[in-house]
């Protein structure tokens, strides 16, 4: 009798164990935290900055510096060396900056501020897609070309301006670009905090953004998604009202499948795939997702989405965020898409690793879109 109370009482300790891992996992995906600071150790007064070692200070791309309490940006030049001390990484400024050493800022890959994409400064707009007004930037086009509307949408754990580099690599076609925010990121100032619902509800915004392009003179739009905006894209492509108007996709360090996303990011970290699959399963069951604050249970499985409409994904095998090879997979399974495999780098830097690159080939596939068209 006491070695079955015992062995009873081990698996309830093991069930609840398991099941505290479970719900910790599955918030930490939808409650992501920023990556750590990056220690300003040293200004320099010939423009270098002595920084601490990250992913980013360490990859040699162009790269912006939140500094001030992340109210400043400067630009890191590309290029980087890690000094004698492995725990300092030498970077140069692109232009001087009042910037103090022994603080904390954050390296970003954003290098803009809205008033750098053209050379006059955005409309603030607003979008209604139900939800609340998001805001948003609009950069007006010129001439044939201003009737194409790009759509930039960014990622988690970012803004608006995180999208601003695919709004830079399309200013010189004439297009015109529209910048926006949605649900769940913050950038709306009535908004309160809560869980990314891994873009199931946050694709409305985007659609909304589509009939808002239509209703201002729009006659073809191209949605480019950055990471999880990504996800939005492909869901406004195939689901929204509006996405009779929308004629191509741009995906860059997009996260094509959650549920493949979720287990790479989780192997990245050593979780146990069983242990993976049980927080996937968390998110999808109505009783753990409204305790995990979620609106309404998350469909995750592994199949590939739908693409109908012509897209390019730019992706890079370093990504250890979003696993290349899933863009790899819908490639291969779908006639539509074309993969253009960057250098290596850290997530969502394709831009920042080449942006001559990276403008000529959204450029291009954008005029050979509207050639089709």
């Amino acid at each position: 009798m006491t070695w079955t109370v015992a062995v009873g009482a081990t698996a309830v300790v093991g069930g609840l164990a398991v099941a505290t891992a479970t719900t910790v996992l599955a918030r930490a995906v939808l409650y992501p935290k920023r990556s750590r600071p990056t220690r300003i150790e040293e200004v320099r007064a010939n423009g270098d900055v002595v920084l601490s070692p990250t992913a980013l200070t360490r990859f040699p791309g162009a790269l912006g510096l939140l500094h001030d309490s992340e109210s400043k940006l400067a630009v890191l030049k590309p290029g980087t060396q890690v000094l004698e001390n492995p725990e300092r990484v030498l970077r140069t400024l692109a232009s001087p900056a009042p910037m103090v050493g022994g603080t904390d800022g954050r390296a970003t890959g954003n290098v803009f501020c809205p008033d750098d994409i053209t050379s006059t400064p955005p409309e603030s707009v607003e979008i209604d897609g139900g939800h609340q007004l998001q805001p948003a930037w609009l950069y007006k086009g010129a001439g044939a070309a201003a009737t194409t509307w790009v759509i930039h949408v960014h990622g988690m754990l970012a803004g608006r301006d995180s999208a601003l580099r695919s709004a830079h690599a399309v200013a010189s076609a004439g297009v015109t670009s529209l910048v926006v925010s949605y649900r769940g990121d913050g950038e709306a100032p009535t908004e309160t905090a809560g869980p990314s619902h891994l873009g199931q509800t946050e694709w409305n915004d985007v659609d909304a953004a589509v009939a808002f392009a239509q209703a201002n003179g729009a006659t073809s739009v191209i949605l480019v998604g950055w990471s999880l905006g990504a996800t939005l894209a492909l869901n406004a492509a195939e689901h929204g009202r509006s996405r009779a108007l929308v004629n191509g996709l741009v995906l860059v360090s997009p996260v094509v499948n959650w549920a493949r996303s979720i287990h790479f990011g989780m192997k990245q970290n050593r979780v146990p795939a069983w242990l993976a699959s049980l927080a996937i399963t968390a998110l999808s069951l109505p009783g753990t997702s409204t305790l995990l604050g979620l609106t309404q249970p998350l469909v995750l499985s592994d199949a590939l989405p739908t693409v109908a409409v012509p897209t390019l994904i730019i992706h890079s095998e370093g990504d250890r965020t979003s696993p290349f090879q899933t863009s790899q997979d819908l490639a291969t399974a779908n006639a539509a898409v074309e993969l253009d495999e960057f250098p290596a780098c850290p997530h969502a830097m394709e831009w920042n690793a080449d942006p001559v690159r990276f403008s000529a080939a959204v450029q291009q596939w954008i005029a050979n879109l509207r050639d089709r068209d």
